[in-house]
């Protein structure tokens, strides 16, 4: 993701009421985002007004070190002098539902199947809301709200450390993922004079939230998420993908271009190819890795601790030989196939 318009240069100490949140993970550097107390307010009452309600108890899967989980599994809790277990430190824990509860549960992608294994500790409470952040939601999360329909109402937020939440929308039970975004009221898009609706572009915003980078005196102008919409509105938009090689898993970022630098370079005899691989059962996301062992020697255990520093691959397939284009790429198509 990279900032646009006005920017400012040169490293500025963070004042003492900013709070710090490093980008989720990344393959790549780490960069530091600064954010202001007041900025973390707007966005639990906006967000709280809008999706959540009135509740009594919030039951966090996402750590706070991460924005998402800072803000709704300590900010939203603190300012509502509400009851909140913090899911993440041990979540194969028991959910503490008290009966007639109106609960909120901050969800990651694995948070889904601890709830489907604690349903009936959820259906305790009077209302169950679930919001969920960071990759996209796995099967389990639609098989729950199917089951637990009239008790759970679930929104999906598309957002990031350095935007905070920019858009939502329902998650539904029967649909594969393919609905409409809604911008929060105070996000504005930046688009070309004239850009045609219907067509993807890449998603450039404007908002009183975003985040100070580390290298700035102030928060930018607007900001390139990287990510590829479709305009169906001037409020709404249809989501693409993401630019370049990059998938969350579990909410932290994932470069291909940087696995496949990191298979090259730690196991230069194996012929490595890698591949993004969407709606993981598990982590939401994920990608796969194919490998050809005709010169012997390399393991799955080998490719595992070729990408300690990263998230583990959904998969690892071996195949006889490689595919590859007439240009020499990897034929995704037929890589696609062997899976």
């Amino acid at each position: 993701m990279t900032p646009t318009g006005t920017r400012t240069h040169g490293p500025r100490t963070a004042a003492r009421d900013e709070i710090r949140f490093d980008t989720s993970g990344s393959t790549g550097v780490a960069r530091r985002w600064f954010r202001l107390p007041e900025q973390m307010e707007l966005e639990v009452q906006m967000i709280g007004d809008h999706l959540v309600g009135p509740v009594d108890r919030v039951i966090s899967y996402a750590p706070p070190q991460h924005l998402f989980g800072a803000l709704f599994g300590q900010w939203l809790p603190r300012t509502a002098g509400v009851r909140v277990h913090q899911a993440w430190a041990d979540p194969f824990a028991p959910l503490p539902v008290s009966p007639g509860e109106r609960v909120l549960v901050v969800c990651i992608p694995m948070a889904w199947d601890l709830l489907r294994r604690g349903r009936r500790a959820l259906e305790r409470a009077s209302a169950v809301v679930a919001l969920h952040s960071s990759a996209a939601p796995p099967p389990s999360a639609r098989a729950l709200a199917r089951r637990a329909a009239g008790l759970l109402r679930a929104h999906e937020i598309l957002g990031s450390t350095e935007t905070g939440g920019l858009a939502h929308r329902p998650l539904l039970p029967d649909e594969t993922g393919t609905g409409l975004w809604e911008a929060f009221p105070d996000v504005s898009f930046v688009r070309a004079d004239g850009a045609p609706s219907r067509r993807a572009e890449e998603l450039v915003v404007r908002g009183p939230r975003l985040a100070r980078p580390e290298t700035g005196t102030r928060p930018p102008g607007q900001w390139a998420t990287g990510d590829l919409v479709e305009f169906t509105g001037p409020r709404t938009f249809r989501y693409v993908g993401r630019g370049g090689s990059l998938v969350k898993v579990n909410g932290i970022k994932v470069h291909l271009a940087r696995v496949d630098e990191m298979l090259n370079a730690r196991l230069p005899q194996t012929e490595c190819a890698v591949l993004p691989l969407p709606q993981d059962a598990l982590t939401g996301e994920g990608y796969v890795v194919f490998w050809s062992g005709r010169r012997g020697g390399t393991g799955v255990a080998d490719i595992r601790a070729a990408l300690r520093d990263v998230p583990s691959p959904s998969r690892i397939v071996k195949l006889a030989d490689i595919p590859r284009t007439s240009t020499g790429k990897p034929d995704r198509r037929a890589l696609l196939a062997a899976l």
